[in-house]
């Protein structure tokens, strides 16, 4: 494994326009940050996704790929969100764990950068979110 000389990040997401073939934005993950997680599509032009070593489950805009909102797990993010309603009221969910081949990956980058990749722990609790 090797990591491109100059490489300010690892992990990003990208939005493409699949009519036109075109990256309509990137959105880079802070410091050296994998991303691991899938992401969730709502209808109201949110996305959300975790999947980092910092352990934040974060909601962008999906037009700007702007991170609009962001909340510290207790592990790493790398089960799917699911959007579901119960009363009229929206709510988001997803399994904070971070998973045997992201923790492989991320002892493998710690080979490359000795310390620079936190400790993130096993997990495996579900968090549900209200939408506002």
């Amino acid at each position: 494994m090797k990591i491109v000389a100059g490489a300010d990040h690892i992990g990003e997401m990208q939005a493409w326009n699949v009519d036109t073939g075109k990256r309509e934005w990137t959105t880079t993950m802070p410091g050296m940050s994998q991303l691991w997680g899938p992401v969730l599509a709502t209808g109201g032009g949110v996305l959300f996704a975790g999947g980092t070593n910092d352990r934040m489950f974060r909601a962008f805009d999906a037009r700007t790929g702007k991170i609009l909102w962001e909340y510290p797990m207790a592990s790493g993010v790398t089960g799917v969100p699911v959007s579901f309603q119960v009363d009229g009221q929206q709510y988001i969910a997803v399994q904070s764990g971070w998973g045997v081949d992201s923790a492989r990956m991320q002892a493998r980058l710690n080979l490359l950068f000795p310390g620079k990749y936190p400790d993130v722990p096993q997990g495996g609790s579900v968090w549900v979110f209200a939408v506002k």
